[in-house]
């Protein structure tokens, strides 16, 4: 896909501004006011980190790969650094979050907003230790990157399908074949982390069998997860 990248100093959203624009814009800005992410909670968006959105075309039934293809295309732009990756699609780095993605569809496309902590990385009200790349790569240079692989990633998908991205996701996956939590609204479920199904919903075995989930936060230490 050929990208028409447009910068801004400052946005509400990047993804907001997306949703007005056609398949292949990129939208960056240098900070946002109003970044959210998924279920509608804020994101922290100061100068020094990478804010931008993808518009792509509407997958239909494929849709649902988009979350784990983008994950992995922001892992494999960051080689020399301990990228791991947590269902759906949030990306660590030492085991902290490092980079959040948000997925948004609007008519006929699809907007894609990611979020880097490049130089900073938010401490209140987050789920989750946090972390950021000391500043060791410039947000466009990043940015760059995380296309080129999406460029790939996308090609992968449209000849091999999703089983492919599937084995990709699972390659960089943390805490695979191990103890997890997942909190949904209502409710709480611990397991061990099977990995995920051929529509990427979460595999978890438990005593009773294994419980197949779309929705919810993982947490990993179920000593200190709430």
């Amino acid at each position: 896909m050929k990208w028409d990248i447009h910068q801004f100093e400052t946005l509400e959203s990047t993804n907001a501004t997306a949703l007005l624009c056609p398949v292949g814009t990129v939208v960056m800005a240098e900070s946002q006011t109003a970044g959210r992410g998924r279920y509608g909670r804020t994101w922290q968006s100061p100068k020094g980190n990478l804010y931008m959105s993808l518009v792509v075309p509407d997958f239909g039934k494929d849709n649902y790969a988009l979350p784990f293809l983008t994950a992995v295309a922001v892992a494999d732009s960051l080689p020399g650094f301990e990228i791991s990756l947590k269902w759906p699609n949030d990306v660590l780095l030492s085991g902290k979050k490092l980079a959040g993605i948000l997925i948004e569809k609007a008519d006929d496309k699809l907007v894609v907003g990611i979020g880097v902590n490049v130089m900073t990385s938010p401490t209140d009200g987050v789920l989750y230790p946090t972390a950021n790349l000391e500043g060791r790569l410039r947000p466009m240079t990043l940015a760059k990157r995380i296309l080129l692989q999406y460029n790939t990633l996308l090609d992968l998908l449209q000849k091999k399908g999703f089983k492919e991205i599937r084995k990709r996701w699972l390659s960089y996956a943390t805490n695979l074949h191990k103890p997890i939590s997942i909190h949904l609204a209502d409710a709480e479920f611990q397991g061990i982390f099977k990995g995920i199904d051929a529509k990427g919903a979460l595999l978890l075995k438990q005593k009773s069998g294994t419980r197949t989930l779309n929705v919810g936060d993982v947490f990993f230490n179920l000593n200190k997860d709430k």
